[in-house]
């Protein structure tokens, strides 16, 4: 085997993308996008004897047999397209986070696609909510290189992440829990002082903002989604309802859905 058979979340959405561009390029930049994704670690070959190309549909149906592994919790949407390929079975196949790319310890679970599961954070439910209302799969936690935070002592800006890109679309949505508008000491770190001379609190306001001022100058939509778009607890967090919840987010998304 040259390259590896488990890879994480992000690692399957860039793969994915990476063949989705593949196949739209002319060939003389296919090669160049193929080496990209053998970096990520992903050779085709490994798998298959197939000599005239693979699909996105291929890559998921690796997935789906068991041949490739993804490494932690799956998303909503790639969970819903393993369902399509397998006649409504949601079995993914995930091994034990390692530095090792294959593990002799890899079992089969099940894992549960139920929204209104609480031990996801308001987060992933959210973002899996708009994958499912655009049909796309985001790029979770995703760094551009024009996102820099503020520099450090050696003169070094780290990329700010975005909670989830949509390259088709070049759109970004953010969702904002209570820690974005209002005051937590757990989250804000009052004592601590950050890169940028102010605490946690008062940077993640800047860099807010600043996600908000940079994005539309390089043509990247940003929506923003709030635990206060929907019905939520004392915690301030979201009391699920995913047929209520979708609305919620279709309103949101309207300018992106064809």
């Amino acid at each position: 085997m040259k390259g590896k058979n488990a890879f994480t979340q992000q690692e399957v959405e860039i793969i994915k993308k990476l063949i989705q561009e593949k196949l739209k390029a002319v060939p003389e930049k296919q090669k160049g996008i193929r080496d990209k994704i053998r970096k990520i670690g992903f050779y085709y070959t490994d798998f298959s004897s197939k000599k005239d190309g693979y699909t996105v549909e291929d890559f998921v149906g690796l997935i789906r047999n068991g041949k490739v592994k993804v490494v932690g919790a799956i998303s909503e949407h790639l969970a819903s397209e393993l369902k399509e390929q397998k006649n409504g079975s949601t079995e993914a196949f995930i091994g034990q986070t390692s530095s090792h790319p294959i593990q002799s310890n890899i079992k089969v679970i099940r894992t549960n696609t139920n929204l209104k599961k609480q031990n996801t954070k308001d987060e992933h439910y959210v973002l899996d909510l708009c994958d499912k209302v655009l049909g796309l799969s985001s790029l979770r936690q995703h760094k551009f290189d024009f996102l820099l935070g503020d520099t450090n002592a050696k003169g070094v800006a780290a990329k700010l992440p975005v909670d989830s890109f949509y390259s088709e679309l070049n759109l970004v949505v953010e969702y904002r829990e209570r820690q974005h508008t209002e005051s937590v000491n757990f989250f804000d770190k009052p004592n601590k002082m950050t890169v940028s001379g102010v605490n946690r609190g008062e940077q993640r306001k800047i860099y807010d903002e600043r996600r908000r001022n940079v994005l539309p100058k390089h043509n990247i939509h940003l929506v923003e989604i709030s635990f206060s778009d929907f019905n939520y607890d004392g915690q301030k967090r979201i009391i699920r309802n995913p047929e209520k919840d979708l609305d919620v987010v279709k309103l949101k998304l309207k300018k992106f859905l064809s």
